[in-house]
């Protein structure tokens, strides 16, 4: 047979066996998500499957199967951070909607609305194949939910933190306090030797936030002693945004000599991008956001921010439920941490980022 026939010759499961030197049957049972090889085998299996471009029907396999419900319970915003969280899970819902898979969601405003509905799928005694959350302030009723799911089979994935009890769940950290430094960086970069950078300090509550803000001040401390911190309350609420601007603006006025502004949350963009504005130093003060969304982009257009960084929340949401999936119908082991990566937009790079699948943000 000439090479180009081989070429055009359909992979096999036969194949792959003969490549690895293993069972048919094996190969069989790795892509078919069942039981009986090894986590580890069960990884080159796929693999190797992926790299010879052998076509699993994974459709026609999760039909045989019982039909597979995973819940998503996420709070949401006004295109501000969280709303990115969702649209990743629709996103990559839609890649697998032929795959015998439904999705529950759950929006959640706070903490007890998040036990509540935790509560509810954990009573249900594993009806759910698995579940995609996230974290607020590590609230030990939520992590009872969380364990009490876990102990169910149920495979878990927590959005922006870093949770190791109970043992069994999937994090994807917000990996705060590297962020913490950029943010700092950023600032030694672009400003002098001495002068005052405002920075909110998020919720006072929040683990992940109180390390941002540590790990912020810190490197400050360490690489330019000279910029001094003013730290004022955030954290977006609906009574509070005007609050938060003002709250900066004074900070502006009293701090005649202010270098920069750090917006630590995404919810105090808009207040501190205002009252910069307001205070007639756009352009002056250097302004370093969190988040790439439809506001910040407007903003680094109309260079009203130099810089933000942004934490992935679409590809956190993305990541989150094709994990769970993938254990789901391949039945591949779940991974203790995922790292999403962290990256630094400014206007000139602005445009990389409209049709990257990685970084992709609603417009």
């Amino acid at each position: 047979m000439s090479q180009e026939a081989k070429k055009d010759t359909p992979v096999t499961i036969r194949d792959i066996a003969e490549k690895l030197h293993v069972s048919s049957v094996s190969v069989h049972r790795a892509l078919s998500g069942k039981e009986g090889v090894s986590d580890e085998l069960r990884a080159r299996i796929l693999k190797t499957s992926e790299e010879m471009g052998y076509q699993f029907n994974y459709a026609a396999s999760s039909i045989r199967k019982k039909q597979m419900r995973i819940a998503v319970v996420l709070p949401t915003d006004e295109n501000v951070y969280y709303s990115y969280f969702w649209d990743g899970v629709h996103d990559c819902y839609n890649t697998m909607s032929s795959l015998n898979i439904v999705i529950d969601s759950f929006v959640c405003r706070n903490e007890k609305e998040q036990c509540d509905e935790l509560k509810k799928i954990a009573d249900q005694g594993g009806a759910y194949s698995g579940v995609l959350t996230f974290s607020y302030s590590r609230d030990q009723s939520v992590l009872l939910q969380l364990q009490r799911l876990v102990a169910q089979g149920v495979a878990t994935v927590v959005i922006d933190d870093s949770i190791k009890e109970p043992d069994g769940i999937c994090n994807i950290p917000s990996h705060e306090k590297k962020i913490g430094e950029v943010a700092a960086q950023l600032v030694c970069l672009m400003t002098p030797e001495k002068g005052a950078v405002i920075v909110t300090e998020g919720r006072k509550d929040s683990v992940l936030h109180v390390n941002k803000l540590q790990s912020f001040v810190k490197y400050l401390k360490d690489h330019k002693p000279g910029i001094r911190p003013i730290v004022i309350s955030g954290y977006y609420s609906p009574k509070q945004n005007q609050i938060t601007r003002d709250s900066i603006l004074k900070a502006i006025h009293d701090n005649p000599d202010t270098v920069a502004c750090y917006a630590l949350t995404s919810h105090d963009n808009s207040p501190m991008a205002e009252a910069v504005g307001m205070a007639g130093l756009n352009g002056k003060i250097r302004l370093i956001g969190s988040d790439l969304n439809v506001e910040t982009r407007q903003l680094l257009e109309n260079e009203r921010m130099d810089a933000v960084i942004n934490q992935g929340a679409y590809l956190k949401g993305y990541t989150g439920l094709k994990i769970i999936a993938d254990h789901a119908v391949k039945n591949l082991e779940m991974p203790g941490n995922i790292t999403i990566p962290i990256d630094v937009i400014f206007k000139s790079n602005l445009s990389c980022y409209d049709s990257s699948g990685a970084m992709t943000t609603r417009r």
